[in-house]
Order: structure tokens, then sequence, then C-alpha cells
């Protein structure tokens, strides 16, 4: 019995010592009082004895979603209830369950908010606090990594995957992080004429479609092309989001994309970890083998028209099979298809040069551009080693006009695009997040 009281005793000191340490991300229970103001009956304020200007802590509010990372946010919802305040944690269930957390604590100053999830989850998030905060002043968000590509986190330097080992370390880091500006960018779809557009692609001049590649692909479309009627393509055909704030692409990479995803909406338990899910993406991606194989015969100029900053660049198409619009320097899972180096041009993997007639400014998710990639087969695998894609352009303004059925992806989110349309992306503002300054 003895030793058991001295290990009550210890444990109690632990607890003592970790709320000790972590008091500056603890909201404090008299913090929170009762509010008819407030539709959650309960309303973050300032201690009386404090103002906004001289409030010494950094209170985190967590949004977990449970069904990431192989669903193991459930688990990390567990192991913060007994360590932070219960009202500071948020189990993400719909849009009311951000727009609740954010009322309750729009009073108390120096907030931090950290979600526990993937890109699509924290795209999700910044989404609700751009809407909720319009000029900007939303508070930084810090992410804890649970999705398979993590792009962002990476970025902000929050890590690749999710260490439970390094999970209060993790929230002990947020109140130090650096807050940044991230741009957002904005996506319109606009029909247009299928008839007209594939008449004047047969004219070339007037669209800019070459004519010699509508005849070499005619009987060798792609798979995204060719089989409109694949049920993956059938049951999602709708845009996820109109912004986005990691990237977009269209091609082969977003068909290899949809089928995984389809996949795993319809057998949730086979995806049960980050390394499981990264081995069946791979054997997705076999089902487009003759796609790969047949890479000579076909490329993305045949089916869409690319015009940056009112300039068509169409021909840079020519080689390229996938073609990727970038806020951030990452995408799938950590590779950096723009390269590292802010020179006039760089040299990719095949000893060609993107674009040698235009300098380029260093990459910034902050600077309102984006920037224009073109992968071809090759390069998507050799963008995994460090190597870099075809750099077309940077830009304030894009339009995409497609002359065929295309797959899609917007910050990791698939879709299918049965008709022909125009994608217009123009710049949508910014939002604060906070980058890991401890790294």
């Amino acid at each position: 019995m003895e030793y058991f009281g001295r290990l009550i005793i210890i444990i109690r000191q632990i607890k003592y010592i970790f709320i000790f340490v972590n008091r500056d991300i603890i909201v404090r229970p008299q913090w929170l009082s009762r509010s008819n103001e407030s539709s959650t009956d309960f309303k973050g304020r300032v201690p009386l004895n404090s103002t906004n200007k001289n409030f010494p802590y950094t209170p985190v509010i967590a949004f977990i979603n449970k069904r990431s990372g192989g669903q193991i946010g459930e688990k990390i919802y567990r192991e913060l209830l007994r360590r932070l305040n219960p009202r500071q944690i948020f189990l993400l269930e719909n849009n009311d369950t951000i727009t609740h957390a954010l009322e309750i604590y729009s009073l108390l100053p120096n907030i931090r908010i950290c979600v526990f999830g993937g890109d699509g989850t924290v795209g999700w998030i910044l989404g609700r606090l751009a809407e909720a905060y319009p000029s900007g002043n939303n508070p930084p968000v810090s992410i804890c990594p649970l999705g398979t590509g993590n792009d962002l986190s990476r970025v902000l330097f929050w890590g690749e995957q999710y260490d439970p080992k390094q999970l209060f370390q993790t929230l002990l880091k947020i109140p130090l992080a650096q807050t940044v500006a991230l741009d957002r960018w904005q996506v319109q779809l606009e029909e247009l004429d299928a008839s007209a557009l594939v008449s004047s692609t047969r004219l070339y001049c007037e669209t800019g479609f070459p004519i010699d590649q509508i005849f070499k692909t005619l009987f060798n479309d792609p798979k995204f092309a060719r089989e409109t009627n694949r049920a993956c393509y059938e049951s999602y055909q709708k845009l996820p989001n109109t912004r986005f704030i990691n990237y977009m692409s269209f091609g082969l990479d977003a068909a290899v994309a949809l089928e995984f995803h389809d996949q795993r909406t319809r057998n949730p338990s086979k995806f049960s970890s980050p390394l499981k899910n990264k081995l069946l993406y791979l054997n997705e991606s076999c089902k487009y083998f003759n796609d790969f194989a047949r890479a000579n015969i076909w490329n993305l100029s045949s089916y869409i028209r690319l015009i940056c900053d009112g300039q068509d660049l169409t021909d840079a198409l020519n080689n390229c099979h996938s073609l990727v619009v970038l806020n951030i320097p990452g995408y799938a899972a950590g590779t950096n298809p723009w390269g590292n180096s802010s020179s006039e041009s760089s040299i990719d993997f095949f000893g060609s040069l993107s674009n040698t007639e235009t300098c380029f400014d260093r990459q910034d998710f902050g600077d309102r551009k984006i920037e224009v990639v073109g992968l071809s087969t090759a390069h998507m695998a050799a963008i995994h080693m460090g190597f870099s894609g075809y750099r077309i352009a940077q830009c304030h303004q894009l339009r995409i006009e497609l002359s065929s059925p295309i797959t899609a992806q917007i910050d990791g989110e698939p879709f299918y695009l049965p008709t022909s349309v125009a994608i217009n992306i123009n710049h949508a503002g910014q939002v604060l997040v906070a980058k890991n300054q401890t790294e």
C-alpha cells in the first residue's frame, strides 16, 4: 500500500508540473462564463485584473478530425482531455463546430489554433476563418499533421507525420511560432460551348490547340478522356471547394488521386495508417499503367488551353501529362516541383531548361502570385527524388480552358470535370498561419 501511495503522489506531481509548464496554452476555467449572448452558453473573456494589451497567455484551441490519420484522431482527443481544458478541444463534426468555437473565444486575446488533421481539414478550418475574419486578422493556425501528404504542415515546419511522443512538445511550440500570411485562391468554373471549342481547336490558330496532336491522340486518349463513364468519375463531378491554399492540378496525377480517394471512401477500414495509405496509393496508380507506358503519344496540350496573365502558354504543355498550380512549395507528400532555385531557369532531371526566357522570383506563399508547373510522367517520379518539373509561369491570374473531360484535384480533393469548361483562378485574400520557429 505504501508503494501505491507514493506512486499516486508522483503522478500528481507530474500532473502539476505539466500544468505549470503548459500554463500559457491552457484555457483557465475562470476565463469562461455563462452568457446569454452566445449560442453555446459560454463566452471567453479577459480576467478582471487583465486587459487585452497585457494578457500574458496564448491559449490554444484544438480542432480534431477523428477520421484523419488512420482513425487516430479519437485517441488524440482522449489524451488532450486529460491534459487540457475540455472546453478548448473540439471534435470536428460540421461547420457549426467551428462557428461555435470561434464564437466562444472571440473576445479572448492571443488565441492560437491547432488543427489535428490532414491538408483537407486545415483548408476547411482556414476557409471558415477567412469568412469569420474578412480583414485577415484571424487567430494564427498551426498544424498537427494526421493526413497522408501533409504538404502545408511540412512547409510550415510542423512535421511530415504525427508522432505521438511529440504531441505536447508540439503544443508548447505554438506560442513561439511566427505569424505569417498565406494566400488563398478563388476557383470559378465557366461553361464553354463544346462544339465551338472543338471547331476552333481544329482551326489551330484560333485556340492554340495543336492540330497534329488532335489526330495523333484521336485513338490514344488517356483513360480520363476515354473512359468517361468510370464509376469513380461519375461519383465526383462537383467542385469540392471554391478556394485553395496549397495547389490545384489537372491530368494524370489527379486521375490516380481520384481512384485512391474513391477506394478510401468505399473501404475506409483498409486505410488504417499513413504508410499503408501510401502503398495503396501506389497500387491505384497501376490502373493507369497504359497511360504511363504510352506517354510519348499523348500530352495535355491536346486537352488544355493555358492562359497566364493574359498570355497563351499552351505550347509549354507539349511534353506534360500533369499540370500543377502551386501556392506553396509543397505538393504530393513533400515534393516541390517548382524547385528551390530563384534563378532565371532551372535544369530538370532530364537536362532540359524550363522557360529560359523568363526571370522568376523566389517562390513565396504570401506574394499574391501562383506558380504554374508542367510534369511529364517521368517527372512525376523524379520529383520524389528532389528534381523539379517544367517551370511555365508565375502569375496573378490564370485561365485554363478544357476541350475534353479531365481529372483534377484541389488541395488534395480529387474530382472529375466531364464537360468543356474554363477554370478561372484569381487571388482571394490571405489568412494567418503559424510557422514553427524551433525546427
